[in-house]
């Protein structure tokens, strides 16, 4: 029975191990956290306000700073591929600035 139940974890090892994540490519790409930051709110004189259900709740990546807000590119590309459908842009948009944007900390 010891061979049996040896024989069984050293299996799950197996299938858990990094290498085979790696191996396989579904090692997820997880961002630098420091510039990762959830959306709280969008201001109201924010030009995407109209589209602010796309954006409050969702992972935002900040990109640079702007004079008026900051650049933010989407962390997970549905989110990004559904707000440019509804908008009707180009799948390739891929910046957004957020002016007066409160994000969590």
């Amino acid at each position: 029975m010891k061979d049996y139940n040896e024989l069984v974890r050293r299996s799950i090892r197996k299938d858990f191990a990094k290498a085979n994540f790696k191996r396989n490519a579904r090692v997820p790409k997880t961002p630098h956290p420091k510039n990762t930051k959830r959306v709280l709110s969008v201001n109201v004189q924010c030009e995407y306000y109209r589209f602010r259900k796309y954006f409050v709740g969702r992972l935002v990546r900040i990109v640079d700073d702007a004079i008026s807000g900051v650049w933010v590119e989407f962390v997970r590309d549905a989110d990004r591929k559904s707000l440019n459908a509804a908008a009707g842009w180009s799948d390739n948009k891929r910046k957004y600035l957020l002016s007066g944007a409160k994000f969590d900390d």
